[in-house]
């Protein structure tokens, strides 16, 4: 057989292949259109978002500052946690322009050094609502649910702001309902009757319950 001829077969068989699945393709956009990105990944396609602008702003964040360029050689790093890259990430989070691309990024990758910093800082400060709303955050890219937990329930029996209590009471809850854990039923074990934590508890609980019960379809 000739070279020519060769080309020639091979042509058509990828012709016949292309017509394939094209008709395959067809066919998905009209039984399919609302799940179309799923059934063309079960037949071999891979789908890119390239128009999300959190994947777009976070590739190309760059350390604008000695700040955060220290807080990245932390996370891709080797070293220690200590008092003083807390306290950069403290810094750069709370700056008057903070770089959210930048340290997002690192959330969405689940950075076990990042996790181990916020571990750090709220074994020093237990009741501070910002590093359990970073634990929450890390918590939705890896599971932590046993610390999530353990973290939450200590920061709420150091937590004696009662506004504050509150929001972290909140926060605690719809942090780990997704994982089918009743936070306020395990914060009312914990909190004896008649203490104004335990009243913001079951205050939350009624609350929460009226809500369900709300939105809950009407039977006929």
């Amino acid at each position: 057989m000739q070279k020519k001829d060769k080309d020639k077969i091979i042509n058509e068989v990828l012709k016949l292949k292309s017509g394939i699945i094209r008709e395959k393709m067809d066919e998905i956009f009209r039984t399919q259109p609302d799940n179309y990105i799923a059934a063309l990944e079960e037949i071999g396609f891979k789908y890119y978002d390239d128009d999300d602008p959190e994947e777009i702003e976070e590739k190309n964040a760059v350390a604008e500052n000695q700040d955060q360029q220290d807080l990245i050689d932390f996370f891709e790093g080797d070293q220690d946690c200590s008092d003083v890259i807390l306290e950069t990430f403290f810094k750069v989070k709370d700056a008057k322009k903070p770089n959210f691309p930048l340290i997002r990024k690192y959330f969405k990758a689940a950075n076990q050094n990042f996790k181990s910093l916020i571990l750090y800082g709220l074994d020093h400060y237990p009741a501070r609502i910002d590093l359990l709303s970073d634990l929450s955050y890390f918590h939705e890219f890896d599971n932590i649910l046993s610390s999530l937990i353990d973290y939450f329930i200590r920061g709420c029996k150091n937590e004696m702001n009662l506004e504050t209590f509150t929001d972290m009471a909140r926060e605690f809850y719809f942090a780990t309902l997704p994982d089918g854990y009743d936070a306020l039923y395990a914060l009312r074990e914990i909190f004896e009757p008649g203490t104004d934590k335990r009243e913001i508890i079951d205050h939350l609980i009624q609350e929460y319950e009226a809500s369900e019960n709300q939105s809950s379809p009407i039977a006929f």
